[in-house]
């Protein structure tokens, strides 16, 4: 498996104006990262409307440090119109460009917040791009995350059955009872079924012992998991701590990577 950073964990150098987007990218190749995940509103120069020179210098400047973009993550949502929810057509609009967004990037996996009750909703939205993703070479990486249980995801994936709509699993889905903004709490077990449809990860970690360990999160056994089932995709450690308490990101990045390494190498 591939292991990398999502630049949300360098969420608080960003919010205080110390990073750009080009410097944590070469930080996180500095520590050692094989990829790393690229949220859309809050590290692409322009956005919402960015310019594809852009989108070309960050896709330009990863590889030439031997890295991956591993996702490219975006927001979906219904109510961003002041006067009216958008409409299923201006959604599927919308999703098809950032289809194309994604693939110009060279990022396998697009990852859009989006899950919508009932889970039909959710299922017909993406059937619509279905041909969209093939045409692009993009996989739809549904996020496994609160407040939704594990099947609601099971469900979707399997109605609509395709190569190109797989999942994002967020490792907070089995975090303990005392992590931080806790919804609810899954078995270990619930991973299991939907193993064969993770192409990429979301190492979640909000804080860290005196041994480096995440201790409301079992990485060992999640890591431990997806190595026996021979997940060959790819993980992005994802520090959300910065929420909590503010410091400099390089000291969090790198602890939280050295777990990734202890049990995903």
């Amino acid at each position: 498996m591939k292991l990398g950073l999502s630049l949300y964990t360098f969420g608080a150098d960003f919010h205080a104006g110390r990073t750009t987007v080009h410097d944590a990218i070469r930080k996180a190749a500095e520590i050692g990262c094989d990829g790393v995940e690229i949220i859309a509103e809050q590290h692409i120069p322009g956005w919402p409307n960015p310019s594809l020179d852009d989108l070309a210098d960050i896709r330009d400047l990863v590889a030439s440090l031997g890295m991956e973009i591993f996702c490219f993550s975006c927001y979906f949502g219904k109510n961003i119109r002041s006067d009216r929810p958008q409409s299923f057509d201006e959604l599927v609009h919308h999703a098809k460009r950032m289809i194309a967004l994604t693939a110009h990037l060279g990022a396998p996996v697009m990852r859009p917040a989006f899950n919508a009750e009932p889970v039909s909703q959710l299922i017909d939205f993406v059937k619509a791009v279905l041909p969209d993703l093939e045409k692009h070479g993009v996989i739809w990486g549904v996020e496994l995350h609160a407040p939704h249980p594990p099947s609601y995801y099971q469900e979707a994936l399997e109605a609509v059955e395709s190569p190109w709509f797989r999942l994002v699993p967020d490792f907070s889905c089995w975090q303990g009872p005392n992590a931080p903004g806790q919804i609810q709490t899954n078995e270990l077990s619930t991973f299991l079924p939907l193993l064969k449809y993770a192409v990429h990860c979301h190492g979640k970690a909000h804080m860290f012992d005196a041994n480096g360990e995440e201790p409301n999160t079992p990485y060992k056994e999640l890591l431990g998991m997806l190595a026996a089932h021979g997940f060959k995709g790819s993980i992005a450690g994802e520090y959300e701590g910065w929420i909590i308490h503010d410091e400099p990101s390089e000291r969090p990045a790198r602890t939280l990577f050295k777990l990734l390494e202890k049990y995903g190498r």
